[in-house]
């Protein structure tokens, strides 16, 4: 569509314009102003892309409504029409940046020509602003997603003058979206369209990987679990994939997304221990939202997780906030406190091998001996301490099947890989192997699969002449199209300019 001002304080040329226009190829949309001013004020209410205007008419001529419109929209195409053929009012047109000067009476077949050339220019100039968007999308993605995954600072003074971080700076709460397959390979482009059509609110989509997205939004003042559970619903209902969602808690601008998406990362491994939950939410918000009584009783289900997935991080912080309650508040009676503490070093036991290198009834003997709260603690923490030492000792086994599990990936890279698959093949849950992978190697198993996938493009694009496509089906993506914009995202370039600017390179290298 074209929209089209046109501009005479004749109402019967303004008319003659319109029938011109309508024997024209394409949609108009067609506004009127009778004289300059009025003339400013439409173009300052419109995205016009053409103003078609006589030059004498009454407040404002049209040659300086053409200097003041060209001055406030440097993009807009404009047409004078005189019925005068003196050569120094084209003169003074032409240095306004009229794009044409056309004499009254206007000609059919001239003003047919001047209309097409103007169509040709109006659709070049909106494919440039779509490419150009585009560019500026991928890069504000990589980007973003490079400051999310190493935190670098650095990173961001590269983006400055690329990337709008004023936006940065609005978000406040973040929803990873994870699926069970390689939903989003095929599905990326319309996830977040069907998205926004149900929120009705605006958000950042932000890919991470086949089976991940991000969601960033900017209210401050949002249920957004209740957010979450409508997109789930949302999800649920037009794909027949499994999905699981995480809700960070609340911060302050994009400064804080590397250590929010840490915690969306561990928040998300509640589904290998609650599958049946589909919506996980930050322990800040859980705490609110769980009465006093009810506190020591998901405080014992979180540490007992954390052993059972041999998390020490969690199980300190965890144990903390027990310890925390029960110093600051002296209404609960000795004997109860003891219990309480008594059944934290009973889970450590829960691990066999570290039961055997200790005795329980000891322990426990050793607790219920104490005489302050201080005290308990003390013991408390001592036999974590010494579980953690334990998990030291026997984190080389753990180093062997991680290893296992990563020269899998390096010889089936092409293949569709998969948390479940990959666990089998070492004899581990899916749980504790997510949790030692990335203790491991510092990132996720979706994650280091795309990494090392998108290292082996990089490879095959510039040491072979393999086509993009077979170079996407190679490396394990189904889908070329999405491979390409994972690549651009993740190296700032599409496979084909990364090709040829490594080739050009290495062509200047060889003149050295």
């Amino acid at each position: 569509m074209y929209r089209v001002l046109v501009v005479d304080d004749e109402k019967l040329e303004r008319e003659g314009i319109r029938f011109l226009l309508s024997m024209e190829e394409g949609e108009w949309e067609i506004y009127e102003a009778a004289n300059g001013k009025l003339a400013l004020n439409e173009l300052r209410s419109h995205k016009i892309d053409l103003m078609l205007t006589d030059i004498k008419m009454p407040h404002m001529d049209g040659l300086e409504l053409s200097k003041k419109a060209r001055e406030e929209y440097p993009g807009l195409e404009i047409i004078i029409f005189s019925g005068y053929g003196d050569f120094s009012f084209a003169q003074e047109a032409i240095r306004y940046g009229v794009t044409d000067y056309v004499l009254k009476p206007v000609d059919p077949d001239r003003f047919h020509e001047t209309i097409q050339k103007i169509q040709a220019a109006i659709t070049s100039r909106k494919d440039k602003e779509q490419q150009s968007m585009k560019e500026k999308s991928f890069l504000q993605q990589y980007f973003l997603l490079s400051f999310i995954y190493s935190g670098d600072q650095e990173r961001l003074k590269d983006a400055e003058g690329i990337v709008d971080l004023a936006m940065w700076k609005e978000w406040h709460c973040a929803i990873l979206i994870e699926s069970d397959e390689a939903f989003f390979e095929s599905a990326n482009d319309e996830v977040p369209e069907e998205i926004m059509e149900e929120l009705r609110r605006s958000f950042f989509y932000l890919n991470l990987n086949g089976r991940q997205s991000l969601l960033l939004f900017k209210d401050v003042y949002c249920d957004y679990v209740l957010v979450a559970k409508n997109v789930y619903t949302l999800l649920k209902r037009l794909h027949p994939v499994r999905f699981h969602l995480a809700v960070s808690r609340r911060f302050d601008g994009y400064q804080e997304l590397p250590d929010i998406m840490e915690q969306l990362e561990q928040q998300m491994e509640e589904k290998f221990y609650h599958p049946d939950i589909h919506v996980y939410t930050s322990e800040e918000d859980e705490e609110k939202n769980t009465r006093e009584e009810e506190q020591d009783s998901r405080l014992m289900e979180k540490i007992s997780e954390d052993i059972s997935r041999k998390d020490v991080k969690q199980l300190w912080s965890h144990f903390r906030s027990l310890a925390s309650k029960y110093q600051s508040n002296t209404q609960f009676s000795a004997m109860y406190v003891k219990f309480v503490f008594s059944n934290v070093i009973r889970e450590l036991f829960q691990e066999n091998r570290f039961a055997g290198e200790h005795r329980l009834d000891l322990e426990v003997d050793h607790l219920y001996s104490c005489s302050t709260i201080q005290e308990i603690i003390e013991v408390t923490e001592k036999n974590i301490h010494q579980y953690e030492e334990f998990l030291d000792r026997s984190m080389s086994e753990s180093r062997d099947e991680v290893a296992a599990v990563k020269n899998y990936i390096y010889n089936h890279y092409a293949e569709d890989l998969n948390l479940e698959t990959l666990a089998e093949k070492v004899y581990l849950s899916s749980g504790y192997l997510s949790f030692i992978f990335k203790k491991e190697t510092g990132m996720n198993l979706n994650r280091f699969i795309r990494v090392f996938r998108m290292k082996k493009a990089k490879e095959l694009l510039c040491t072979t002449n393999m086509k993009v496509a077979m170079v996407s089906e190679k490396v394990g993506f189904t889908n070329s199209s999405y491979f390409c914009r994972s690549f651009r995202e993740y190296y700032g370039s599409s496979p084909e300019s990364y090709r040829k600017g490594n080739s050009e390179d290495e062509e200047a290298s060889d003149e050295v």
